[in-house]
């Protein structure tokens, strides 16, 4: 008597691409989300840094700009 091992193992391929498609979508959008805050807070820390190197050199455009005027 012959098993039909073909047709068993591509039921079980089945099932296990359905869960592990089932798993994917939420892992994936944890990973965008996830992508996301990182991003945001380079971002943050990208404009502190400008908003820091501006302020350290607003007194050196204030004095060019007040010895300018005389």
């Amino acid at each position: 008597m012959e098993v039909n091992v073909e047709n068993r193992l591509h039921r079980s391929l089945i099932r296990t691409g359905e869960v592990e498609l089932s798993e994917f979508f939420p892992r994936s959008h944890a990973w965008e989300e996830r992508d996301w805050e990182i991003v945001c807070s380079d971002v943050r820390a990208l404009a502190r840094g400008i908003r820091s190197a501006l302020m350290a050199v607003t007194p050196l455009w204030l004095g060019l700009a007040l010895w300018l005027l005389r």
